[in-house]
């Protein structure tokens, strides 16, 4: 029960959203099926996290029906299939409540298809100050003014004394505003996604060179802020230099307020693309610049989605912050933001990113202190645990412990279904490395100085050639 498409959902919900939910449930116009209200209450008992305490189905069906009516299964899915189907009705109409432009134009399209002029007229006045009051100029607004337009056409068409085509105009021209933003970010996202993608696709769009000669010569376009940033996301996607990314950064801080929040992370994330490539060409002064960049985002409450804060988000933000040396902001960053995180993900992030931090600072004891107590449920902060653990032993000659856990951890990958062959490959090849380095450094005592020196040479260049191999950076700098 607690793996079902409904508690997925539900586990992504927010206090309030919650409450609303239930008196949407509740709401006669929306549902008059008093056992979904009954199995809505049951369900919201166990909210935040709806964790392995729910009740079976079995326990369930009796709650709803009797304990001497026979067990239906195909009867209690039914009801879980329709309360789902509430809880997206409720998630769309809370779309729609979010945007009263949307809903003041169909209100007032309704009231034309009535022939209600002066009502429909009274409407889209409101409409008109609705949109004038919106701070973003994306193609979403200008679809807005498309509609709006319209409405407005149909309400003049309709008069005695017309105005010879001036909504006929102002429809062409926003129009033209709202597909311009749309090729611009569709072209946008297809160069970006070219860019990260394993197989390239000679899928190219064609049409960018045109569109992009039309918004540097256009009047209409030219001095549209969301236009310039385009331009300059353009620039940076087609030939990622110092000078693109500052350009592309500049615009973006100008004119930051003009795009939604869904349009802005997409814009960052170009940036932020542009500092990884950079750290993986071996480039790690460009992680100040990532870490700004997330800062930023922070301060314009961009990366917080329905209240919460995703923890490969905050994995991210905190390995920035680390490899840029900012330990105490970092510090504040993951207490500050843990409460943020969904609750059946908050222990595993806070433990391994606050690890992270303690064996960043060389305080190796609290690193293992750290993960000690902590039953990593998701394999990727489980395999990351133990990597920092085995850094650790290594860096206090934990012998015993070093051995057993590279044994532990090899059993664990080869297990493991859901992680690639490359990345299999590499961890195995890093526990292999690792314990050739440890015996490598324990035989420092013993060997002569020329001969220690000889194999320190040789797996040097073993780490060098080895391909692929987790955590090379970190191996290299244990050969020092």
């Amino acid at each position: 029960m607690h793996q079902s498409k409904l508690i997925t959902v539900l586990r992504t919900l927010s206090t309030r959203e919650r409450t609303r939910w239930r008196e949407y449930v509740y709401s006669p116009f929306f549902n008059k099926h008093s056992q979904l209200r009954q199995l809505a209450d049951l369900m919201l008992e166990f909210a935040p996290d709806f964790g392995e305490n729910m009740p079976d189905k079995r326990a369930v069906f009796i709650h709803l029906f009797s304990a001497t009516e026979p067990y239906d299964e195909r009867k209690l899915n039914n009801l879980i299939s329709d309360l789902y189907e509430l809880l997206l009705g409720y998630l769309a109409h809370a779309g729609y409540e979010a945007e009263p432009v949307e809903q003041q134009l169909h209100a007032a399209n309704a009231l034309l298809d009535r022939n209600l002029d002066a009502a429909a007229a009274n409407v889209l006045s409101k409409c008109r100050l609705l949109l004038e009051r919106r701070p973003d100029q994306t193609a979403r607004h200008y679809f807005f003014e498309l509609r709006w337009w319209e409405a407005a056409e149909i309400l003049e068409s309709r008069r005695s004394r017309r105005i010879a085509g001036e909504q006929l105009n102002r429809q062409a021209d926003a129009n033209d505003l709202a597909f311009i933003l749309e090729k611009l970010r569709l072209g946008a996202a297809m160069l970006s996604r070219q860019g990260l993608a394993v197989l390239q696709s000679e899928t190219q769009p064609r049409w960018l060179s045109t569109i992009r000669q039309w918004c540097r010569t256009e009047v209409l376009l030219a001095g549209l802020p969301a236009v310039q940033v385009y331009l300059a996301a353009l620039d940076l996607l087609e030939q990622a230099t110092p000078d693109s990314f500052t350009a592309f950064t500049g615009a973006l801080d100008r004119h930051f307020a003009v795009f939604g929040k869904d349009e802005l992370t997409a814009l960052y994330q170009y940036a932020l693309n542009y500092c990884i490539r950079r750290i993986n060409d071996g480039q790690p002064d460009a992680y100040p610049q990532a870490l700004a960049l997330y800062q930023t985002l922070l301060d314009r409450d961009v990366l917080l989605r329905q209240g919460r804060l995703s923890q490969w988000t905050y994995k991210n933000i905190t390995t920035a912050g680390l490899r840029s040396g900012a330990f105490a902001w970092t510090e504040g960053f993951l207490k500050d933001y843990r409460e943020l995180l969904l609750p059946g993900e908050r222990e595993n992030a806070f433990a391994y990113n606050l690890a992270a931090l303690y064996f960043e600072k060389e305080n190796y004891p609290a690193t293992l202190l750290t993960l000690q107590n902590v039953e990593f449920t998701d394999f990727t902060y489980h395999l990351g645990a133990k990597i920092l653990q085995l850094k650790s032993y290594y860096i206090l000659q934990e012998t015993e412990a070093l051995n057993a856990l590279v044994e532990a951890t090899q059993q664990l990958l080869r297990r493991n279904r859901s992680l690639s062959t490359f990345g299999k490959t590499a961890n195995l090849n890093f526990l292999r490395m690792l314990r050739r380095l440890h015996n490598w450094k324990q035989r420092e005592q013993t060997l002569s100085a020329t001969k220690w020196r000889q194999q320190q040479q040789i797996l040097l260049e073993k780490v060098s050639d080895m391909q692929p191999l987790a955590n090379k950076d970190w191996l290299l700098e244990m050969l020092g």
